[in-house]
């Protein structure tokens, strides 16, 4: 078993009670020279050091495996396919529970009434992921009561399985709103021809139009209406940056309340936004304070995984100060379009948004529970 302990044993309340009334009734014929009582709970008390025995070689000879994906995200569940091989030469296992655990409280339970010897038993389960970061191994407990459920046996250790937790990707409603990218936009950021915009309506097939073009769905439905094929019209092309700089820092002012899970808020919007404009075949840049600044590109599949890969590792900044926010805008392309990511309230550092040519889009961070108690106070 890898990194395994030696088993363990301890005695259940069933064997705690047991015990006493056992004792308590052996001196009793004792004391009333009752030797069929006194035979009776002798016997009862050589079943206990019996079944530790018996107990401790049930979880002998086993051999804990998993099975799983090497990437997850926060929120998902990461399927698993759990075995356990019992060795060749031994008695039979039973009553097997195993629990495997993962940073962030995230637990999983998987139960094995019988494995012959020789033999491998095999489970899938999902585990769910509460916290990022990069994992090495698991902490699994193998226990049972077996036999007579008088002693608690269990055995821990660590199992090998490297995985790496991203952020949950978090896309701002502000950033999806067509209007803010036409306010954040380049006067020469067109995009190539070949690109368009979102769809604003439908029409009727002309002569001349693309069959790319052709809105399926709505075709169905006008050719159920005894019409013919309907096309998307989209806006012109035109509306998207040439190039998009994401900006992330933790700067805060003196006596600011520094809130850990809005750090982890704030990565979920910086990788959502990053997905986004990926999507939407943008060319973009990330520059961080917890990473010293450094221009980092993200303009395909590799790089968005690498960027995602990254994040999970990452620790707050503590000690950003007011000109490192001042000295990096400052050396930005004007026709670059700036889009600004915090933990920490706009109010700290509104002052340090500097004037651009090009309007800087804020993307504000809320909590789950500011966003459940709005969700309130509209209802």
């Amino acid at each position: 078993m890898p990194h395994a302990e030696q088993p363990r044993s301890e005695l259940s309340q069933r064997g705690a009670l047991v015990l006493v009334i056992a004792v308590a009734m052996f001196l009793f014929g004792m004391a009333r020279t009752d030797g069929v009582l006194a035979s009776v709970c002798l016997l009862v008390l050589l079943s206990f050091p019996l079944s530790r025995w018996k107990g401790r070689r049930n979880l002998h000879g086993l051999s804990l495996h998993t099975q799983g994906a090497h990437r997850a995200v926060v929120g998902q569940n990461l399927s698993l396919l759990v075995s356990l091989q019992r060795a060749a030469g031994l008695s039979v296992s039973r009553d097997l529970i195993i629990r495997m655990r993962a940073p962030g409280e995230s637990e999983v339970r998987c139960v094995f009434a019988l494995i012959d010897a020789g033999a491998t038993a095999c489970a899938e389960t999902s585990l769910e992921m509460k916290q990022r970061g990069e994992i090495s191994s698991f902490v699994y407990q193998i226990h049972s009561s077996y036999p007579l459920g008088l002693w608690e046996h269990g055995v821990e250790g660590h199992l090998d399985h490297r995985l790496i937790v991203a952020p949950r990707p978090v896309v701002s409603k502000k950033l999806a709103l067509t209007g803010w990218w036409r306010e954040g936009m380049s006067a020469w950021g067109a995009s190539h021809a070949a690109h368009v915009g979102e769809i604003r309506g439908l029409r009727a097939w002309r002569p001349g139009d693309s069959f790319k073009r052709v809105h399926p769905a709505a075709s169905s439905r006008s050719y159920a209406r005894g019409q013919g094929l309907m096309v998307a019209e989209t806006d012109p092309p035109g509306f998207a940056p040439r190039h998009v700089t994401v900006m992330f820092h933790s700067y805060a002012a003196d006596r600011a309340i520094i809130r850990p899970e809005m750090f982890e808020r704030a990565l979920s919007y910086l990788i959502g936004t990053l997905r986004h404009l990926w999507q939407q075949s943008l060319p973009v840049t990330v520059m961080a304070d917890f990473d010293g600044w450094l221009e980092q590109s993200c303009r395909n599949r590799r790089e968005l995984q690498e960027l995602s890969d990254h994040f999970s590792r990452v620790r707050r900044q503590a000690d950003t100060e007011l000109h490192e926010l001042q000295r990096v805008q400052s050396q930005l392309d004007p026709q670059t379009s700036l889009i600004v990511i915090s933990d920490m309230p706009f109010f700290h550092w509104q002052s340090a948004i500097m004037r651009r040519e090009i309007p800087t889009i804020i993307l504000p961070v809320y909590s789950r529970e500011s966003r459940l108690n709005s969700r309130t106070i509209k209802r």
